[in-house]
């Protein structure tokens, strides 16, 4: 029995030394993040994107704020980083406040930068190739559809609910045409035949599985998602209508950068394609190809934009 006490005792105080070995030694430990140490926001150029996959865009797109802080390193720039956020409202209070530089988006949400953040346009970004786009209006060839007048009366499914091509520049072209739009709960909703009624798919691809399926008749896009439909596809649909064309992106300063910045981000942007390094640079940002000036000039397209958007931002 004393053998068996002191047994006893002895695996009590191994087990109470284990524990306190293990309550020492954490289970897993997250190193904190290495941030550049006193830098001063001047030191640091911002880039902003809007999206709902944060994590994504800033791996993507690192290398063209490190490439960008490189070629201002002269400039006291030292570190090049990438803030994205959820919706427009939110960039445009960073903008104002000079925690986002620059800003890097479609025509609609540059013109909402430019004309609630005083946003300044810098230069055009050719993406996927090209340096204009618009957008297309789909309808099934057995539909009956043959003009837009027919779609009185009929459900259009736009892509995404904040997309420039597939969303604001189709409505814009329908409003301008003298069409009554009405959002609707879903693709069996019964819709005046005094109007058109919409819904948001929620994406390319959902738009276009809503239209080939005869959910919706009609369906909007930018012209690209049609170039990309297999031969099978395409004979199975007829563009209905074009809109007018548009830059394809916009990279825009905030009010608060100092002018010499800005004209070196510009001049260095401009040339940034002539090299592997730049080219590689670009490519990261949404897939760009190149940077250049608006051909008509920033001034003259900014308020291109205000005319042809005015019937969706009453």
């Amino acid at each position: 029995m004393k053998f068996l006490r002191i047994f006893f005792i002895i695996a009590a105080v191994a087990l109470v030394l284990s524990a306190c070995q293990a309550a020492s030694t954490p289970v897993s430990e997250v190193p904190a993040p290495t941030q550049a140490v006193n830098l001063t926001q001047e030191q640091i150029l911002t880039i902003g994107l809007v999206s709902d996959d944060p994590a994504g865009e800033i791996e993507a797109a690192q290398p063209f704020a490190d490439y960008m802080a490189k070629q201002l390193s002269d400039l006291a720039i030292e570190q090049g980083t990438i803030v994205v956020t959820p919706d427009i409202e939110t960039m445009i209070e960073k903008l104002k406040s000079g925690e986002v530089d620059l800003y890097y988006e479609s025509a609609y949400g540059a013109l909402s930068a430019y004309e609630d953040a005083s946003a300044v346009p810098l230069l055009r970004g050719w993406r996927k190739g090209v340096g204009e786009y618009h957008s297309i209006i789909l309808v099934r060839k057995d539909s009956g559809i043959t003009s837009i007048e027919d779609l009185k009366g009929k459900m259009i499914a736009f892509s995404e609910e904040k997309s420039t091509t597939g969303h604001f520049l189709p409505e814009t072209y329908l409003i301008t045409n003298g069409f009554t739009l009405s959002e609707q709960a879903s693709p069996n909703s019964t819709v005046p035949g005094n109007e058109v009624g919409y819904i948001f798919a929620g994406s390319p691809e959902n738009m276009l599985a809503s239209l080939m399926s005869g959910k919706v008749s009609a369906g909007a896009e930018e012209g690209a998602v049609y170039d990309g439909l297999t031969q099978e596809q395409k004979d199975q649909l007829v563009v209905l209508a074009k809109t007018l064309d548009i830059p394809r992106s916009f990279l825009l300063a905030s009010a608060k950068m100092n002018d010499s910045l800005r004209e070196r981000i510009v001049a260095d942007l401009k040339e940034a394609d002539n090299t592997e390094e730049g080219t590689a640079a670009l490519k990261s940002i949404k897939k760009t190809a190149k940077f250049d000036d608006f051909p008509s000039g920033s001034q003259a397209t900014m308020e291109f934009l205000q005319n042809l958007f005015a019937p969706v931002r009453q």
